[in-house]
């Protein structure tokens, strides 16, 4: 089923962007992507929303408090363990300077800083998805979807499915390996 839009949700989620940039922070995002996701909801049992869900790196093991926190994760609610299955997830970043006065899609694409800020966020959404997967909150054999937000500006990006190596492997956190330095350049 297409998403119907009026112009009147469009003009309130114009409204909105332009004051969540006035002196942007993450949160000032928040809302404009709860409502983007909000609007998107048909049929509203399409999916649920999930702010800040913790997702274990280990969930067998209780004494590992390692884990991811993505800013929303979207998902339903299951009658077997895991009672939440996910769908996706999404990591918000706070607005950039340059993008203050909301170039278009186009012209925001061709910033550098945007890029980089994306590319950085990269490995934060699939550690994100790998631990989702690892809790059993996603399948293992499918490709993922996990949406990157810069402000009102956002990307989609495709994760796994995952290796078992993969699947042992954080590529967020800092650490010495020459591979994770490399990548992160």
């Amino acid at each position: 089923m297409p998403v119907q839009i009026t112009a009147q949700d469009l003009q309130h989620l114009q409204s909105m962007v332009r004051q969540s940039i006035l002196a942007p922070t993450e949160y000032d995002a928040y809302g404009v992507v709860t409502e983007a996701l909000i609007l998107h909801k048909q049929p509203q049992d399409r999916y649920t929303l999930f702010p800040q869900m913790y997702l274990s790196w280990n969930s067998s093991n209780s004494g590992d408090l390692r884990g991811s926190i993505p800013d929303f994760v979207i998902g339903r609610y299951s009658d077997s363990y895991p009672h939440v299955r996910l769908q996706g997830g999404v990591e918000v970043k706070k607005a950039m300077a340059e993008t203050g006065d909301l170039p278009s899609a186009i012209e925001a694409a061709k910033l550098d800083e945007l890029h980089r800020l994306i590319r950085g966020t990269v490995f934060q959404a699939e550690d994100q998805a790998k631990a989702a997967v690892k809790g059993g909150r996603l399948p293992r054999d499918k490709e993922l979807l996990w949406l990157i937000f810069v402000g009102p500006y956002f990307t989609t990006i495709k994760c796994g499915p995952f290796t078992e190596a993969e699947l042992r492997t954080r590529g967020h956190k800092p650490n010495d390996s020459g591979d994770w330095l490399a990548a992160l350049k």
